[in-house]
């Protein structure tokens, strides 16, 4: 081989055809906690049948409030609430 020769990682890189990994910043961890408050209601149709499972995320850290506005996302779905399963306040 002569001197002039270039390796393939140089051809790729005149080619520009070179991979090079791009760099991941660190993921910094927040100084603010998030907070929401996890709303498990247990719903139907309202023609009736099987109830199911449904969740709801709320910014307000009042149990009560975070209630009222899963119950009013359900009626905006046309759904029903069949009942209450959980009411949970999650900080991350």
């Amino acid at each position: 081989m002569s001197s002039n020769s270039l390796t393939e990682d140089e051809m790729r890189k005149a080619l520009g055809l070179a991979t090079t990994p791009e760099p991941t910043k660190p993921r910094i961890k927040s100084p603010i906690p998030i907070r929401y408050t996890l709303v498990t209601l247990s719903v139907r149709k309202p023609a009736g049948g099987l109830p199911f499972r449904y969740e709801y995320q709320s910014r307000s850290m009042s149990s009560l409030e975070a209630q009222l506005e899963a119950e009013k996302a359900v009626r905006e779905e046309r759904l029903e609430v069949w009942a209450v399963l959980d009411i949970k306040q999650i900080e991350r």
